[in-house]
């Protein structure tokens, strides 16, 4: 008798082609990169990316698409309706729902209230959305949402999967201990890939790389006041789209404050391919963010041998027992001290480094666990 695929119906704001959005359309694509062929994967996203006026180019818009690993339907904004929603269920009958969000309305919210009443298994990762620094982004509409969320027990049937023990606490905190409630890392990219070409480090030089969106969670003003401190030739490269215009007038303003032996370019946004050619062109990656409930981004950067500096609110640790980085508190004293220590590092120290990044991603990363642990989560 021929195995059928369970279906998994995917509810996410933006994926392929787009990728401003970062970490949710990578969470996404490596989990289907991994699973597919056991699961028969939907997704249902937005006929743009993230902060685009228009369409993609060249995409069917409100219909289904094959993809090799998947099918796909891109919603133009009329579509984006309870009804709509229903009959996008009844097409599909999937076994689960599985939605990659909490606060988005029309690929969150919207899905779970108006597919109540086919009682279906809902899976959802909240992706950050409850950390601290996240909830102070517009603070009152959020309280005010969990608020009443909790008041109706709007999450009564839902399934949690957490990406870390962080993150599950702050799912207690918001919505209490009876919970359906999983613990399993995102998936990281399925290859690994060598770390045998890499830039020369000489003494006195380093080229930094933060992939990020210009957005005040990601704290950059703080990264850049602390480079003037700095003694050596200093080079901050930001990849990533402008989410905030306001904060990034913030960024240029400590930018123009700057020595003639330190310096920041903006690369602005950037595809996949390009960001990993990012990581064999810079020395370390560096992230001062507010919350990471996983980092895509670092853990791209250790699979490609490059050494990462990062603010404790991220999920790796024991970075330098490994000879991969650093984690350390969000002070100025830690992050000069240690992106000084890269700075005064000779080639022969920093291939080490190169190594242990490497080696800490085939060690921490085990691709082989996260998918058994997705496997009996979907079963």
């Amino acid at each position: 008798m021929r195995f059928r695929k369970k279906k998994i119906l995917i509810f996410v704001d933006w994926f392929l082609p787009g990728y401003k959005a970062g970490g949710p359309i990578s969470s996404i694509s490596n989990l289907i990169d991994h699973l597919a062929d056991e699961f028969d994967f939907h997704i249902v996203t937005s006929d743009r990316d993230l902060g685009d006026q228009v369409p993609y180019e060249n995409v069917l818009i409100n219909d289904w698409i094959e993809k090799s690993k998947y099918h796909i339907i891109y919603l133009s904004k009329i579509n984006l309706k309870g009804f709509y929603f229903k009959k996008l269920y009844t097409e599909i009958n999937p076994d689960f729902v599985y939605i990659n969000s909490l606060f988005s309305y029309s690929f969150a919210i919207l899905p779970i209230r108006c597919l109540s009443s086919f009682n279906p298994i809902i899976y959802l990762s909240p992706r950050g959305m409850l950390g601290e620094k996240s909830l102070e982004i517009k603070p009152l509409k959020k309280k005010v949402f969990l608020f009443l969320a909790n008041a109706i027990n709007f999450y009564k049937n839902i399934n949690w999967i957490a990406s870390n023990e962080i993150e599950k606490q702050q799912v207690i905190s918001n919505f209490g201990n009876n919970l359906k409630l999983f613990v399993v890392p995102n998936l990281a990219i399925k290859q690994f890939n060598s770390p045998d070409s890499f830039l020369m480090k000489n003494k006195g030089i380093l080229k930094l790389i933060y992939v990020c969106r210009i957005s005040p969670i990601k704290n950059i003003d703080f990264l850049i006041g602390l480079l003037n401190s700095l003694k050596g030739e200093v080079l901050l490269t930001i990849a990533g789209p402008i989410e905030d215009e306001v904060y990034w007038e913030k960024c240029l303003d400590e930018i123009n404050l700057l020595n003639g032996k330190v310096a920041v370019e903006h690369l602005g946004e950037m595809s996949p391919s390009d960001i990993h050619l990012l990581f064999k062109s810079h020395h370390c990656f560096i992230s001062s963010s507010f919350n990471e409930n996983y980092g895509h981004s670092i853990v791209e950067s250790l699979s490609f041998g490059c050494p990462v500096i990062v603010s404790e609110h991220t999920p790796w640790r024991q970075l330098e027992d490994s000879f991969a980085g650093f984690s350390l508190e969000l002070n100025d004293v830690a992050f000069i001290e240690k992106i000084q220590f890269f700075i005064d590092m000779n080639n022969q120290m920093f291939l080490k480094y190169r190594m242990g990044a490497f080696e800490y991603f085939k060690k921490k990363i085990d691709l082989d666990t996260f998918k058994d642990n997705y496997r009996e989560i979907f079963s």
